[in-house]
């Protein structure tokens, strides 16, 4: 999975980091931390009819982060995201396709350390990106909806969301481990017509300021776009203040891997 997939998947924009390295909020925001997500919701929504204020804004950015974004480990509320969550209410531009893809592949990482030590698999992290990426590779194996009309405007997550597996002669989700690991068994290149190696590499679906970036045809839309990839390829401060001091190493690692691809 590259950044690519991800940008084309969720649409989000490859911003131009603000973040230094010793980045703080303006101010601080009174967020009641609570274990469940039930418990945040309720201890942090404002009642029905009022106003938005600031600090319900930053726990609504708080809960998205660790529930529908980055989905944490523990099903439970994670500091961790607090500060980017103040950044992002403040108007602060992070390249969340980065830290996403890098997140994604540190739980990948940690899946495939505990299948050699034998240990329980704990699910977390962002696996519904997982899912929609191999759903535009195995696109050739999928029932798609057909009541649905998707256009270049929306992002492809929504289109990829859509499919079910529909490998031929399987019944079970072992009959279809055995189908998807015989279509790489017999995979010998990426010239595969059977497998789509690279789904968004012709925009032909999702948001259209991405086919502006892969085929400028101004030069204005060439100066944005040569800003972009410079976006997509600078690689993050290593020292982030904001944070904790135990969690500068791996958010750095979550970056570099991910600008690395």
């Amino acid at each position: 999975m590259s950044l690519l997939d991800v940008v084309a998947i969720t649409g989000l924009p490859i911003n131009s980091p603000d973040c230094t390295p010793d980045m703080q909020s303006k101010r601080q925001y009174n967020v009641v931390l609570t274990n469940s997500y039930s418990d945040f919701i309720a201890h942090n929504m404002g009642a029905e009819g009022t106003k938005i204020t600031k600090n319900e804004h930053v726990a609504f950015l708080f809960y998205w982060l660790n529930a529908v974004l980055f989905c944490s480990r523990s099903v439970q509320m994670s500091k961790f995201y607090l500060p980017l969550a103040t950044l992002l209410h403040e108007g602060k531009a992070l390249n969340l396709v980065k830290l996403l893809l890098g997140h994604i592949f540190e739980e990948l990482g940690q899946f495939v350390c505990d299948l050699r030590d034998n240990k329980i698999i704990s699910t977390g992290g962002p696996l519904w990106l997982l899912q929609l990426w191999l759903n535009a590779i195995f696109e050739n194996f999928m029932t798609k909806s057909e009541s649905s009309s998707i256009d270049k405007q929306y992002i492809d997550g929504f289109r990829l969301a859509e499919f079910k597996p529909n490998f031929p002669d399987t019944e079970s989700d072992e009959d279809r481990f055995w189908a998807v690991f015989s279509l790489f068994l017999t995979c010998k290149d990426f010239d595969n017509n059977q497998l789509n190696f690279t789904p968004f590499l012709r925009r032909n679906r999702g948001p259209t300021w991405l086919e502006r970036l892969l085929f400028p045809d101004t030069n204005e839309a060439n100066e944005l776009a040569n800003q972009s990839w410079a976006n997509m390829l600078a690689v993050q401060p290593d020292n982030w203040d904001f944070l904790k001091p135990s969690q500068h190493h791996n958010l750095e690692m979550m970056t570099l891997s991910a600008t690395s691809l």
